[in-house]
């Protein structure tokens, strides 16, 4: 089990404002950012408490991953704030955030092809003593384990499904207290889908937050209890995931629509 997991519900390590209320996990305080002269981000704004499951929903181009990017410290806002437990981090470099137990498993090919799965696991402990290394791998290979069984094997040789279960064991090697994922289910067979999917509820359970960018609804109201709908840089909406259905003028009309053409 996760070190932080362990922590939170053993010794209550819960941040508390000065009014005893729960401080959440993340904060996300009217975040603008551009590329060049393109505004991609308009005034974002919301929070994630801790043990969440947020999905991130919108339209191709929306800024969903460039949203990521901004709150794991890859790309710096150009307006407002990011606040981790309760401190600002807007100036911090992505290596600081990943210290402080933020981590981001970007879309597509999040593994090095040419390496093994074992020296993919290698490298995605960077920071770990050897020590630490060997207990997280063996919690993770626990976790997934047909990875146990591909250890000696190129990552570039497993299926798109054991691809994007070696990038998520890569993620939490680094045992992370909130963790971005950029296109968990995309261009995988829905068998596959259903095998993450039980990943992420076991997540859950042991306390992980996550923000999940998701392509499909379906997915979405499987895995969060709380959606952020983006269109052209905006929120648009955010509330229960099982709203998000009644809002035809968002899901109905961007997803069920796009079905049909």
């Amino acid at each position: 089990m996760p070190r932080h997991a362990t922590d939170m519900r053993e010794h209550g390590a819960v941040g508390l404002a000065a009014n005893g209320v729960a401080t959440p996990l993340l904060e996300v305080a009217g975040v603008d950012f551009s590329y060049g002269r393109l505004q991609v981000l308009f005034d974002i704004d919301f929070a994630v408490r801790r043990g969440e499951v947020l999905a991130l929903l919108g339209t191709n181009g929306a800024g969903k991953s460039t949203l990521l990017r901004v709150i794991a410290g890859l790309s710096r806002a150009e307006r407002g704030a990011v606040r981790f437990d309760g401190a600002d981090i807007s100036s911090l470099d992505a290596m600081k955030r990943v210290r402080l137990g933020i981590g981001m498993l970007p879309g597509g090919k999040a593994v090095f092809p040419s390496l093994t799965v074992e020296e993919n696991l290698r490298l995605g402990a960077y920071t770990l003593s050897a020590e630490q290394h060997a207990a997280r791998r063996t919690e993770l290979l626990d976790l997934f384990p047909i990875l146990r069984e591909r250890l000696d094997q190129a990552a570039g040789t497993l299926s798109g499904g054991e691809q994007q279960m070696l990038a998520l064991a890569k993620g939490l090697l680094l045992d992370p207290r909130l963790l971005c994922i950029d296109e968990l289910s995309l261009g995988l067979a829905p068998i596959v889908v259903a095998q993450l999917i039980e990943v992420v509820a076991e997540l859950k359970r042991r306390g992980v937050t996550l923000i999940i960018v998701e392509q499909s609804v379906n997915v979405a109201l499987t895995l969060a209890e709380r959606a952020l709908f983006m269109e052209k840089g905006h929120i648009q909406f955010q509330g229960a995931a099982s709203e998000l259905l009644q809002r035809d003028d968002l899901v109905r009309a961007v997803f069920l629509g796009a079905a049909r053409r």
